[in-house]
């Protein structure tokens, strides 16, 4: 009897999660529609059409939905009324419209029931509204959607639905301007799930650099299956910036695996009307502390001396096979007192980044400061090369004078060979201050000397006139 009664909890128990399951799907589709928030999306337009037949009431719907969908655009953007909307026609709607969204539709006989959305083109849209239309626009911000499951955490992940979800949404109407990673393996390697977990801002500020962005955007699923093919409970947050913030969460709900897919379009189109309105009420806004080193360098020449007025500038290439490398050498260069900036310029995890050191002093005063702290900088095949000392190389003498001339970069320095004309041996005494022959500038020695006079004894004086004859 017991075992009998056993049973019937647990099939009510399944009963239980099934209608569960419905009613979360069943959901009033305003909720939503309300959440998304895009700037020109409009949602929520009801409508009963009938006709001769359900497919040409679905038409005239299809119709009906842009006309009553322009004056609430209008609205929205100019802060006037619906009536203050200029007429528009038909075939100048089909122009501004990007797609229409059906969120909830019924058929009958010759009777058509839908809610429906209709999303207009950000740029042709835009066209027909005032100067002074209220049309938001975020900056770049960098989008890394984080899925959980079964203990697994993944970001960019191929077989990834969320990533999916995410790559196929077509943000063109969002407020949001999102830089979203193709997934290759450079980007899973800089952009895993480890990194979302991480506010180290050198970092941070190495990633958005490759991606051209101010801010990164989370965007975070965890899936929980009720049991293998059954119902699939989701819970959705939205985060933002270097300490992953949040801006808000929400549950959705799907049937089962074929539901899924459907479920996380649902999922992006909320919360990019949650990132819409962290946007419009400030709560959404770029770090200007990410983005110190994202000037562009490739600058008119009177803007190329931005952070480096009080001394010099040199750009060198550097190895960065990962992105904690790049992060060991920035902090060298934050260490080093004669370094005013060092600003990337490139910056390549795997591979050859490129940064602009901006210095005060002579270059030979930088280049002994950078070996001391395990650095050397050295000429290389195109430009400047900043690598890391060998073990076992001989670290750099001190430099005569720390002074260099200002506003210039000195050419990089070259060791003349031993014995070369114009040089003294290492360790010996310079001869007194009087006129040198530059050897670029030396004259043949035939017209001058006859005969070429014995090398005078160190530190002896040395006459200047011709033999007479």
């Amino acid at each position: 009897m017991w075992f009998r009664v056993f049973h019937a909890l647990a099939a009510l128990g399944f009963v239980l999660a099934a209608i569960t399951s419905l009613a979360a799907q069943d959901a009033p589709p305003a909720e939503e529609s309300s959440a998304t928030g895009a700037a020109f999306a409009v949602h929520g337009i009801h409508l009963d059409v009938r006709a001769k037949s359900a497919e040409q009431a679905r038409d005239a719907a299809f119709r009906e939905a842009p006309r009553r969908a322009w004056p609430k655009l209008w609205a929205r953007l100019t802060g006037a009324g619906e009536a203050a909307a200029p007429g528009m026609s038909d075939a100048a709607l089909d122009a501004m419209i990007d797609s229409i969204e059906v969120q909830e539709e019924r058929f009958g006989d010759g009777r058509y029931i839908a809610t429906l959305g209709v999303v207009f083109d950000r740029v042709r849209a835009g066209r027909r509204l005032p100067a002074g239309a209220r049309v938001l626009q975020s900056r770049p911000l960098l989008l890394i959607p984080v899925l959980k499951e079964a203990g697994a955490v993944s970001t960019l992940d191929p077989d990834s639905e969320w990533f999916a979800a995410w790559r196929e949404f077509g943000s063109d109407s969002s407020v949001i301007d999102y830089v979203k990673p193709q997934g290759t393996p450079g980007d899973r390697i800089l952009l895993g799930a480890w990194q979302t977990k991480r506010d180290d801002r050198a970092i941070w500020r190495s990633a958005l650099s490759k991606y051209r962005a101010d801010n990164v955007l989370i965007a975070e699923a965890d899936m929980r299956r009720s049991y293998p093919g059954g119902p699939i409970i989701a819970t959705f947050v939205a985060r933002h910036g270097p300490d992953a913030r949040i801006l808000d969460s929400f549950q959705l709900t799907a049937g089962g695996p074929a539901e899924a897919a459907a479920m996380m379009q649902r999922a992006v189109k909320r919360m990019d009307g949650l990132y819409a309105s962290a946007l419009q009420d400030g709560t959404l806004r770029a770090d200007d502390a990410l983005s110190l080193a994202l000037a562009p360098i490739e600058t008119a020449a009177d803007q190329l001396d931005d952070g480096f007025e009080a001394g010099q500038s040199v750009t060198a290439s550097v190895v960065t096979a990962t992105a904690e490398s790049w992060r060991r050498i920035e902090t060298v260069l934050n260490d080093v007192p004669q370094i005013e900036q060092a600003a990337l310029d490139v910056l390549d995890i795997g591979g050859t980044s490129t940064v602009r050191i901006g210095f005060i002093g002579s270059y030979e005063g930088l280049r002994y400061a950078l070996d001391r702290r395990g650095l050397r900088l050295e000429p290389g095949e195109a430009g400047y090369r900043l690598r890391p000392r060998i073990d076992g190389e001989a670290p750099l003498s001190p430099p005569v004078s720390a002074g260099g001339t200002p506003g210039a970069v000195p050419a990089p320095p070259e060791a003349p060979a031993v014995g070369a004309p114009g040089t003294a041996p290492p360790g010996a005494r310079p001869a007194p201050a009087e006129p040198q022959e530059r050897p670029g500038n030396r004259q043949p020695d035939a017209a001058e000397r006859p005969e070429p006079a014995a090398p005078a004894e160190e530190g002896a004086p040395q006459s200047l006139l011709p033999d007479s004859q």
